[in-house]
């Protein structure tokens, strides 16, 4: 009987997968969850675990909605919001209600994303893949997909 003391497990190159990683999940997220779950749909998608998709596309539909009832009924007057960016984009000083008001409004936003950037690397990606058995693909492609539907969207709106 012969033993091998010097075997070691082989990895074909075929038992990694190349998936965007969770820190660019966190940053897209963090400016627009849609993205960042689109992000980890592909990852889930590519790393053949199907079934774990419609639970995060069930969260981002959730959550959309969820933050728009809290924007909503958060008490800030959107109106002002509205005001200030007509005046500052003629060249004008917005009034200070209209200031604090926009102030509140990026803050939620912010309080928003980063609830909705966590949930997504925190639980979804972690549950998912929870080694670092993958390698990190490069964002540069979703970089220029997310700049390119932002320009879109602010020509045609």
């Amino acid at each position: 009987m012969e033993f091998d003391e010097n075997k070691e497990e082989s990895y074909q190159e075929d038992d990694f997968v190349d998936i965007y990683s969770k820190r660019a999940i966190f940053w897209f997220s963090f400016f627009n969850f849609i993205f960042g779950g689109v992000l980890l749909i592909i990852n889930l998608y590519n790393a053949g675990y199907k079934r774990a998709i419609p639970p995060v596309i069930a969260f981002m539909a959730v959550f959309f909605y969820g933050s728009n009832l809290v924007v909503a009924y958060s008490g800030i007057n959107l109106k002002l919001v509205v005001d200030a960016l007509n005046v500052a984009s003629k060249g004008g000083q917005p009034t200070p209600d209209q200031l604090k008001a926009t102030f509140l409004l990026a803050g939620l936003n912010i309080a928003i994303g980063i609830i909705g950037a966590l949930i997504l690397t925190q639980y979804f990606f972690k549950k998912s893949f929870p080694d670092n058995d993958y390698y990190p693909k490069p964002v540069l492609k979703p970089i220029l997909v997310m700049i390119t539907l932002y320009f879109l969207l602010r020509v045609v709106m």
